[in-house]
């Protein structure tokens, strides 16, 4: 699919400045095509006309001659945004790609399935499925892709490139580096309660934390499951608990810490049927407990909206800030989606995950218990219409498609038992998946430029 709207300059990297567009392509010219507004010295580049609820692209070459390099890629959400281009010869030309993933163009979806690329494999070598810590001293530092994970339930990505893995049975949450090399971040690979700090993160015992929430900053907060407690680490490595309930909160793994910390949500109960919320000033509360085994939840920062998958209830909805439920996928029972169906109207089975992109669609992740109708990763788009985005099974699929664009093959079993899925704040999306425990990453990057 090529972009419809598109434009090329050329840089002059001795005086670096824009020297001139010279050409503009993929549709028609008109005054609301994509253009350049500003160009500066240390390469900060900005665009008006893109679209409004798109993926823009930015890719460069050294010369006329070259092909373009797969580029850096950026959600839009209104017409104007700023970026910075790496100022060097071999960025002598740079171009700008804008689609459209709004439900105003047929395409919307297949905009957005090929502006993601490669399928990779980040941690875990998928080696054993047993419901036990995996951890051994001489994983400290090692490659991740060569270390047992112990049933990680959720992982995100850092404003640094790093990826953090709650790793449950291990007691402890791990950090994976942008060159691929894994260490202990919170927590000491013993179960336990040595304190609540405040302390160096990896002083701290956790006891199987299920749960965790990335900040904008990179504060990253856990559901200390077994402990009952919410820690806060700081981008400095620094653990401090926010509360405690005082005791365990069973398989609670539902966790939302809104931004400025005003209010978290959280789940518990041994089949993790109870939301509760916390607040600095009213403590703990309870909001619901008639959910049949909660999932990942997210909230919304400007709505107070909280967004719940409900795995037994076939379910994802929509909680208002009264405690109303609305279902937005799933029509209560279990079976395979349709595609191309109304999300409200169709089977699921057994949703774990919801995580929103910024155009307003969504995803669903399944992890099923064994048979085969699961296992998938579905697309909500903004007009509540449902897409399969990858297919998996029940099978160990461990490393399946790696090294390849994630839809080639779309019929193919990539995953299996998909406990999570979110975006990093570079927009890769991050997968959590298996029971032998390993994390995917499928980049923000076109492969075909």
């Amino acid at each position: 699919m090529k972009p419809n709207r598109a434009i090329v300059i050329a840089i002059t990297m001795k005086t670096r400045c824009l020297l001139a567009i010279i050409s503009l392509c993929a549709g028609s010219i008109r005054s609301a095509d994509l253009g350049v507004s500003g160009f500066d010295s240390t390469g900060a580049i900005q665009w008006t006309n893109a679209h409004p609820a798109g993926v823009l692209t930015i890719q460069t070459k050294g010369s006329l001659s070259e092909p373009w390099r797969a580029g850096t890629n950026f959600f839009t959400s209104n017409t104007v945004g700023r970026a910075r281009v790496a100022m060097s010869p071999s960025n002598g030309f740079v171009r700008l790609l804008s689609v459209d993933i709004s439900t105003n163009t047929p395409n919307h979806y297949t905009n957005l399935q090929d502006s993601y690329g490669v399928l990779e494999t980040v941690a875990g070598r998928g080696r054993s499925s047993t419901d036990a810590s995996h951890w051994q001293p001489s994983f400290e530092g090692e490659w991740a892709t060569n270390v047992d994970l112990s049933r990680p339930h959720i992982s995100f990505g850092d404003p640094h490139g790093n990826v953090l893995i709650v790793d449950q049975r291990s007691s402890a949450v791990l950090k994976v580096t942008p060159e691929g090399r894994l260490y202990t971040y919170a927590g000491t690979h013993v179960a336990g309660d040595n304190g609540d700090g405040p302390d160096y993160a990896t002083n701290l015992n956790l006891s199987s934390p299920n749960g965790g929430w990335m900040g904008a900053d990179g504060t990253f907060y856990i559901l200390d499951t077994e402990n009952g407690k919410a820690r806060k680490v700081d981008t400095n490595g620094i653990m401090t608990t926010l509360f405690s309930t005082g005791q365990s909160l069973g398989d609670g793994r539902a966790f939302w810490v809104k931004g400025d910390e005003s209010l978290i949500y959280f789940g518990s109960g041994d089949t993790a049927t109870n939301l509760n919320k916390w607040t600095p000033s009213g403590g703990i509360v309870s909001v619901r407990k008639d959910f049949k085994e909660l999932g990942n939840i997210a909230g919304d920062e400007r709505t107070g909206d909280l967004y719940v998958s409900d795995r037994l209830a076939n379910r994802v909805y929509r909680m208002d800030t009264n405690g109303v439920l609305t279902p937005i996928a799933g029509n209560g029972t279990q079976g395979l989606a349709v595609e191309g169906a109304l999300a409200v109207n169709t089977p699921l089975a057994l949703p774990r995950c919801v995580w929103f992109l910024p155009n307003g669609g969504f995803f669903i992740s399944e992890h099923d218990a064994g048979n085969s109708l699961g296992n998938r990763i579905w697309h909500v788009d903004p007009a509540g219409v449902i897409h399969r985005w990858m297919n998996g099974s029940s099978a160990n699929n461990f490393r399946v498609g790696d090294g390849e664009w994630f839809n080639s093959n779309p019929n193919q079993a990539k995953l299996s038992r998909v406990r999570c899925v979110n975006t990093d704040p570079f927009g890769n999306l991050i997968i959590t998946e298996s029971n032998y425990g390993y994390i995917r990453r499928i980049r923000f990057q076109r492969m075909n430029p």
